[in-house]
């Protein structure tokens, strides 16, 4: 009995052992502190994850594995970060609190009601020399998402199944079945409803994906998604982002890789084509960066928003440059919006929720002409390739054409934020 137990120990250990040399981690976690500055209010502090765009802190830890013949394995995201307290927004689209049993596979990890979600977690398989491929499980593949600075995304997946065929070199095709979509990275990719939720055919949701590369000269793609229920029965308000991911949306880009240096990308997303005469919106991201040489960088990132109501069509600029002195990279960020704000143009924004990463920008509504103006001097400290600190100043200076409540006669609201961002990867 003893030399049975300890053949079974021996052949665990060596097992383990080889999923080990098959298994790899990494992940990041940013955090910082912000000094606000808002209007008439007093000054207050603001802890918040510039480069992760993230309330409080984001912390990601990535699992991927593949066995021996690289034809099958896993790939697994567990994240905690914004949802900070049990009352946080974690459904969109059924109005149910982070944390619940029935609406979220969020974890309850410490009596403070801090979450750990599972944003993905699917196992893969691979056919006829990786031809064919099928996911299955909490599935986000990124193979048709945009490369741009705006909307960097694709028509998302879910609780699902994924096929993919890649038939000649270069070509990508796939073709997804939902019954539950994940909902945005703002409300931490939590599932919008229940698990064992049982859509009738027409109400899951699908999605096709296609993209073609040749290699050094371009790239293009496109996803579309069907309206469907998988991320609930109840829909947000009309010409704003659907955070449950419900309505129909065509989304792709085109870029450039025959220069050398050069990043040019140009993507379009279309969403609520099921009535998109009435309530449809159309965003345009044109994504421009020039590597001059090893230390001088030059970037334009320009965004057009198109609307059906009777809203103006909105307009960002995006200038940027930094240039390297060894670890320390200074740079220089101006924007104009116009028809839009920055998150901190309104009192409710600057004393809640002030967002101040790069695109804290949203478009106006349409009860008044908006504009902004932003000015963002920032050093990064590269302190080796995986931990780097970044010390910035953002002045966003809103303007309106009519008088706001809680602005100063002007019509105008100057909102400056000094601020210390870390990320740490691994």
């Amino acid at each position: 009995m003893r030399k049975i137990t300890g053949f079974a120990l021996i052949i665990f250990l060596t097992s383990t052992a080889l999923f080990a040399q098959n298994l790899t981690f990494g992940g990041y976690l940013n955090s910082g502190l912000g000094l606000v500055m808002a209007g008439d209010e007093d000054p207050f502090l603001k802890v918040f994850g510039v480069d992760s765009e993230s309330n409080g802190y984001r912390l990601r830890l990535n699992g991927n594995y593949q066995n021996e013949a690289k034809n099958a394995g896993f790939r697994l995201r567990l994240q905690s970060q914004r949802t900070l307290s049990f009352t946080s927004t974690g459904n969109a689209a059924a109005g149910t609190a982070a944390g619940t049993d029935d609406h979220t596979h969020s974890v309850s990890v410490s009596g403070n009601h801090m979450y750990l979600s599972v944003p993905y977690a699917y196992g893969f398989a691979n056919f006829f020399d990786n031809k064919l491929s099928f996911s299955a499980g909490i599935v986000d593949d990124s193979t048709w998402q945009t490369a741009d600075w705006w909307f960097n995304d694709d028509a998302g997946e879910g609780l699902g199944v994924l096929m993919k065929l890649n038939l000649i070199e270069g070509l990508s095709i796939g073709f997804g079945a939902y019954t539950v979509t994940q909902l945005s990275g703002g409300s931490n990719n939590v599932l919008a409803r229940n698990i064992n939720s049982r859509p009738y055919l027409e109400d899951a949701k699908y999605t096709i994906g296609a993209s073609y590369t040749l290699k050094d000269v371009f790239y293009i793609g496109a996803t579309f998604r069907t309206e469907s229920k998988a991320g609930g029965d109840t829909k947000i308000a009309a010409n704003a982002i659907d955070d449950a991911r419900s309505s129909s949306l065509l989304v792709g880009d085109l870029r450039i890789l025959a220069v050398k240096g050069l990043t040019a990308v140009i993507a379009v997303a279309a969403d609520n084509l099921q009535d998109f005469n009435n309530s449809g919106l159309m965003f345009i991201s044109e994504t421009f960066a020039y590597k001059i040489n090893d230390e001088f960088n030059l970037g334009l990132n320009a965004v057009q928003f198109l609307y059906q109501d009777a809203r103006d069509m909105g307009m960002l600029f995006n200038l940027w440059g930094s240039y390297a002195f060894g670890i320390i990279v200074p740079r220089l960020d101006l924007v104009y919006f116009i028809n839009g704000t920055s998150h901190n143009a309104t009192t409710a924004e600057a004393s809640v929720n002030p967002n101040y990463h790069r695109r804290g920008y949203v478009p106006s509504s349409v009860a008044a002409e908006y504009s902004v103006i932003s000015i963002r001097p920032s050093v990064r400290i590269n302190l080796d390739n995986r931990t780097h600190l970044e010390i910035g100043n953002v002045t966003h200076i809103d303007m309106a054409k009519e008088n706001i409540k809680n602005w100063n006669d002007s019509g105008s609201r100057i909102t400056n934020v000094f601020y210390l961002d870390v990320r740490w990867n691994f």
